[in-house]
């Protein structure tokens, strides 16, 4: 019995990607529905090979992926300036997630997401679209906005089931709660109930007084909800949920209808409870469907349409579809092996499967004969790019194509974590005075001085300290940024700003621990990274970007160059609108 119960904790329960990877017998599925789900395991699995690439540029290949940029701004009635504002909302965690860890991989955001649901209720939406639709929104994200229409659903509550008001999670009371502090040591704690003792009497009053509170919380969140509203509200509950228990009105709901009894409202309908011994009959007949249904209407047939003319275009172009040329060295390996395999008496699944290696391989084949004809390879070039990404832009607009084309992970840096190492004691040394060293913690004298510390960061450390920087005191550090460039949203974090220029304005420093570009090809393109910083700062602080300066500071060697002649919106563009488009 022990060996049972070990091996069942034990046991790999698997995954929905592993059971798409192994789909079995196709005779199992419908033609279609077999189709879409081999479909969807190539995709999974395509998009496991870009899980080393730094997270926003991964939500990016995802986005793009899927086609979720697409779906949202083809949804009817949507509006595309505020279409993509959830995707956007998304990436923006991402962003600042890669920002702010030190080893900021995916498996480590997927627990922060992971732990933002269980303890904050997800992530913060996106701002609701001003589109004609219906919103789908909480209460929360409700907060200031106002609607003709309004409908509070939800307003359901029971005696081991609830919706509306709902209970907390976690215990509110600090008598039982370790996270929380006593009431009697907050500042509002004259509007908290109070411990008046601690025998059973006094214990049971305490807990009604935080029922009493945790009901009121609740009580204002409704009330934000009916306010919404500008000329109609509606409210609505039920008896039902998802579970076996019944529910039934809540005490707002039953407040509801005595104002609409008082000729407030109209009562529309209220369903008498059920029996004692009723079932849920969402659980007594489950609903069923047919997968895949069967789409119809109009705007079924209008995509149809659009995808008919998608597909026209590529049948008249197919150079543009197929990077090969009719006849090229792909395309003839390609067929050559897809004859082979129709010839050699495989089954269907097995045929399909050298197909797309013989498609792959075709594409390797017509990127090799790209790069020995030095012709950049067609990309799609990602809505969102880093800085960096600029950077490679102006050095090699091929290299980048070829990156964006086919990611490759990147080998391990040392020097860049040096550089991570000296920006975060940069950061630490602008930052509010800390009122302990680390050198002044019990046991701190036991440790060996100096122990795994890193002779090269203690160099650049102490050379900044004498450097004509450690006198001057940055407005701003590490200051992350989103502009608009060429219909491009281009990323970075700025090291430090200084308001005290020479002249008046601002000083835009970026900190280098490397050594001067020798070329100067390669002067010009790192420039780059100063162009996008100091527009995105006279954006930020609202002035002219004749009024923002912008230099690096190459810390070993004390020397601050201030690139001339730094591209402006305009030149930003060009570099942009330059890239090979496919």
């Amino acid at each position: 019995m022990l060996a049972r119960a070990v091996t069942d904790f034990t046991a790999d329960p698997g995954s929905l990607v592993e059971a798409l990877d192994d789909l079995g017998e196709p005779a199992a599925f419908s033609a279609t529905g077999y189709g879409r789900l081999t479909a969807l395991a190539a995709e999974l699995r395509m998009l496991r090979g870009h899980a080393a690439r730094p997270l926003p540029e991964l939500v990016g290949e995802v986005e793009r992926a899927l086609g979720l940029d697409i779906e949202v701004s083809a949804r009817p009635g949507a509006d595309p300036a505020t279409s993509h504002a959830d995707l956007d909302a998304f990436a923006d965690a991402a962003a600042a997630f890669a920002g702010d860890q030190d080893e900021p991989t995916l498996g480590a955001f997927l627990a922060y997401l992971a732990a933002a649901e269980d303890e904050e209720f997800g992530l913060e939406a996106g701002r609701v679209g001003e589109a004609d639709s219906v919103k789908l929104a909480t209460v929360h994200a409700a907060k200031g906005l106002q609607w003709a229409a309004v409908i509070v659903p939800g307003l359901a509550d029971g005696a081991q089931a609830h919706m509306f008001p709902a209970r907390p999670r976690v215990t509110t009371r600090w008598t039982e709660n370790p996270r929380l502090l006593p009431f009697g040591l907050r500042g509002d704690t004259a509007d908290l109930p109070g411990l008046a003792g601690l025998d059973a009497e006094a214990l049971a009053g305490f807990a009604a007084g935080c029922a009493e509170r945790d009901l009121a919380e609740e009580r204002r969140l409704a009330y934000v909800g009916a306010t919404r509203a500008a000329f109609w509200l509606g409210c609505a509950g039920y008896w039902w949920g998802n579970g076996t228990s019944r529910l039934g009105p809540s005490v707002f709901l039953q407040e509801v209808r005595a104002a609409c009894e008082s000729g407030a409202g109209t009562v529309a309908s209220w369903v008498p409870p059920p029996e004692p011994d009723a079932e849920n009959p969402a659980l007594a007949e489950p609903a069923a469907a047919w997968w895949p249904g069967d789409a119809g209407g109009a705007r079924v047939e209008a995509v149809r349409e659009a995808a008919a003319l998608v597909d026209a275009a590529i049948t008249a172009a197919p150079a543009a579809a197929a990077p090969a040329a009719a006849g090229g060295t792909g395309t003839r390996a390609a067929a050559a092996v897809s004859g082979a395999a129709a010839s050699a008496g495989l089954s269907d699944a097995d045929q399909s499967m050298i197909a797309a290696w013989a498609r792959d391989t075709s594409l390797l084949l017509a990127e090799r004969e790209q790069r020995r004809g030095e012709q950049p390879a067609a990309v799609w070039l990602p809505r969102r790019l880093p800085v960096s990404s600029l950077v490679t832009m102006a050095r090699d607009a091929a290299e980048l194509a070829r990156q964006v084309r086919r990611p490759m992970p990147r080998p391990p840096a040392p020097h860049a974590h040096r550089g991570t190492a000296f920006h975060r004691w940069l950061e630490e040394r602008f930052g509010p005075q800390r009122l302990l060293d680390p050198g002044d913690l019990p046991g701190a004298a036991d440790d060996e001085p100096g122990a795994g510390a890193d002779p090269e960061l203690a160099t650049l450390q102490e050379r900044f300290e004498t450097g004509e920087w450690a006198g001057r005191w940055p407005a701003e550090v590490e200051v992350p940024f989103e502009t608009l460039i060429a219909d491009r949203l281009v990323r970075g974090r700025i090291d430090a700003v200084f308001a005290d220029a020479p002249g008046g304005g601002f000083d835009v420093v970026d900190w280098k621990t490397g050594r001067p570009p020798g070329s100067a090809a390669e002067r010009r393109a790192v420039a780059v990274q100063l162009a996008a910083y100091r527009l995105a700062w006279a954006g930020l602080a609202g002035v002219p970007v004749g009024q923002v300066r912008a230099a690096f500071y190459y810390v070993r060697d004390d020397a601050t160059v201030r690139p001339a002649d730094l591209l402006d919106l305009a030149g930003l563009t060009a570099l942009i609108e330059d890239i090979p488009l496919g």
